[in-house]
């Protein structure tokens, strides 16, 4: 028994010997750095190398001022967390988009600040916003969210993962486009029976 398990057990391992790398995509920053960041084709993700790499382009990009800002504001996990979605969206834009879109990472995350604020200013069914509840710090994801424009971006680039780096057009009809069915009933249509 043990042994047979053994057996399927090894030939699973083989066959992912065999199929390890290759879901994994490369997003090249074509016209700016020639960095490339690697991302899981399956969690449409980047992973640890990715991820680390985008934070440090990321860190390249925000000027001091506006950084220093953002660490008044937010730790230092939550600026991680936020600059490594709008570099992906960043790269994206100026290095598969075409025309290529310019997205200054810095001015994204105080926008994201900025909306964060409001939303604990004026927040007053729940007692208050994160600010007050905890002690004037803000909270991942309690309160930070994403801009419209990055989480819509963030939908580009997870497609443009999906797919292996094929560039897909906005206009492109989805697996829900492609299998819609479309039915027009002529102007003089009388259903036979009711329900």
């Amino acid at each position: 028994m043990s042994n047979s398990w053994h057996r399927v057990f090894r030939t699973m391992m083989e066959g992912y010997d065999q199929r390890y790398g290759q879901r994994f995509v490369q997003l090249v920053d074509r016209r700016a750095t020639m960095k490339s960041f690697e991302f899981d084709q399956t969690l449409l993700m980047p992973t640890a190398e990715g991820y680390r790499a985008l934070v440090e382009q990321a860190k390249l990009e925000i000027k001091p001022r506006i950084m220093n800002y953002l660490s008044r504001r937010w730790s230092e996990g939550t600026i991680e967390n936020m600059s490594f979605f709008a570099m992906a969206v960043a790269v994206y834009a100026r290095s598969v988009m075409d025309p290529p879109v310019s997205i200054d990472v810095g001015k994204v995350l105080l926008k994201a600040v900025a909306a964060c604020n409001l939303r604990c200013a004026y927040r007053k069914e729940t007692g208050g916003g994160c600010r007050r509840a905890m002690n004037g710090d803000h909270h991942l994801p309690k309160c930070i969210k994403l801009p419209r424009e990055i989480a819509l971006g963030w939908g580009y680039v997870k497609r443009y993962i999906a797919t292996g780096g094929a560039i897909c057009s906005s206009d492109s009809i989805g697996a829900h486009g492609v299998m819609s069915v479309r039915v027009r009933p002529a102007s003089d249509f009388a259903p036979e029976a009711s329900c």
